[in-house]
């Protein structure tokens, strides 16, 4: 396991949400109404652009039909922007959202994702999809948790992402599972609290 694999969850402990929606009251987006989903071509690695359509697909299908998304090929139209950076910085995702304080709905989500980050194409796709994934959850409103099998956990002790990314390559016989319905990399809890979070 590299130190760069090792270092992603830490990343996303450290800055998964820098927007409102890490405030004490919970957001969401309004249901009913498609997410509009914009990539950033520039930057994006061989196979990213696949990856992060893939994460947003297994949150979507875990809502059971409460989320939905459309891809668009215009920023302006988007409502959740997602842009691939260099991890110079030491960073493997970020995300802020925009949160109307009264009604506590999400309007608009900006997700960043290290495009250069691994050593090998397989360690680089398994941390484009799993970040994508982490950040999707928050702009989906969800919080870290204590579950470490839960792709939102804190990651907070020390070999916690060698174990959990260690688990999560163990169900991949190829670039080709990952997201997979082996690999999803969502858990009963978080699907649970996609869904409890939905509901209200």
């Amino acid at each position: 396991m590299t130190g760069v694999l090792k270092a992603v969850l830490a990343c996303l402990v450290a800055g998964a949400l820098t927007g409102p929606v890490a405030g004490s009251a919970a957001a969401r987006w309004a249901t009913g109404q498609a997410i509009r989903l914009w990539i950033d071509p520039r930057h994006a690695p061989v196979g990213g652009d696949a990856l992060v359509h893939r994460a947003m697909q297994m949150w979507v299908e875990a809502s059971a039909g409460r989320l939905a998304y459309v891809r668009t090929s215009r920023q302006q139209d988007a409502t959740m922007r997602v842009r691939f950076v260099t991890n110079g910085a030491g960073l493997y995702g970020g995300t802020g959202a925009h949160v109307d304080p009264e009604t506590r709905a999400i309007a608009e989500a900006d997700v960043m994702i290290a495009g250069d980050a691994g050593s090998d194409p397989l360690e680089r796709h398994i941390i484009i999809y799993l970040t994508a994934l982490h950040e999707f959850g928050h702009a989906l409103g969800l919080k870290h948790t204590d579950d470490f099998a839960s792709i939102m956990y804190q990651f907070s002790r020390p070999g916690d992402c060698e174990r959990y990314f260690t688990g999560y390559r163990a169900r991949l016989q190829s670039a080709d599972d990952i997201g997979s319905a082996n690999a999803t990399g969502l858990s009963a809890t978080d699907i649970a609290t996609l869904r409890e979070l939905y509901d209200r």
